[in-house]
């Protein structure tokens, strides 16, 4: 019975130290993918800036054209002045050229308020480049790092699976399906130790004759309140 249940304890070290590499691993990776969430939202950020400058700057552009197109209008009225022979069609040019220089202003106004918005937006795009930058450089050297890690931190959970492997098969079947059941039950801890007459599993107080059943070591014990199978450490 003692050979058995020193493979239970070394399987259940063995066990243990899997599930700390899994959990450690399984960080790492969200790690990563934090790095990669950060960059696919900034990147939308700027995406979307991006998409809005040029929208805008689009817009820039066809104000600038028309103004272009009204000042050459105005231009060439203004040059009809000199050539005008009546009074009366000379307040009618004069009212033209006051018109369209009204609209000019509109224009170059609307044309200050798009560039003002323009400015806005490319600041916020070279704060939103500049964090960008800075999450691709920690991803880059974290992310090696990491890398590394989880290159060390397979290897060693494959060792451990083959260390795994080694133990159970010397494991009765039955007995294997028992304490797998419970490790997976009882967090990670399908054994127990009995002292004191106590669970220590659980800490509850054990019948005393299990306990005495323990100690001459016959027989397997499990305890009645958690269900772990018990084993008594050796005195040193």
């Amino acid at each position: 019975m003692q050979d058995k249940m020193n493979l239970l304890r070394d399987l259940q070290e063995i066990d243990q130290e899997i599930s700390t590499i899994e959990t450690t691993r399984s960080d790492y990776q969200q790690e990563l993918g934090v790095f990669a969430e950060q960059t696919a939202e900034v990147q939308t950020m700027l995406d979307q800036l991006n998409a809005e400058i040029d929208q805008l700057r689009d817009e820039e552009a066809q104000i600038e054209q028309e103004l272009l197109k009204q000042r050459d209008n105005v231009a060439r009225v203004e040059a009809r002045l000199p050539g005008i022979q009546t009074q009366k069609e000379y307040v009618a040019v004069l009212k033209e050229i006051d018109v369209a220089k009204k609209g000019n202003k509109e224009l170059e106004d609307q044309l200050q308020e798009k560039r003002k918005e323009i400015a806005v937006l490319v600041e916020d795009q070279q704060e939103k480049q500049a964090s960008l930058d800075a999450i691709t450089e920690n991803a880059r050297a974290r992310g090696s790092e990491l890398d590394q890690l989880l290159s060390k931190s397979g290897s060693q959970l494959e060792q451990q699976v083959q260390n795994r492997e080694k133990v159970a098969a010397d494991v009765p079947k039955s007995l294997l399906r028992k304490y797998q059941g419970l490790f997976k039950r009882r967090n990670g801890q399908a054994l127990a130790v009995a002292r004191n007459g106590a669970c220590l599993g659980c800490n509850m107080q054990l019948p005393p004759q299990l306990f005495n059943q323990l100690l001459l070591g016959a027989d397997m014990q499990t305890c009645p309140h958690c269900n772990r199978i018990l084993y008594v450490e050796a005195e040193v």
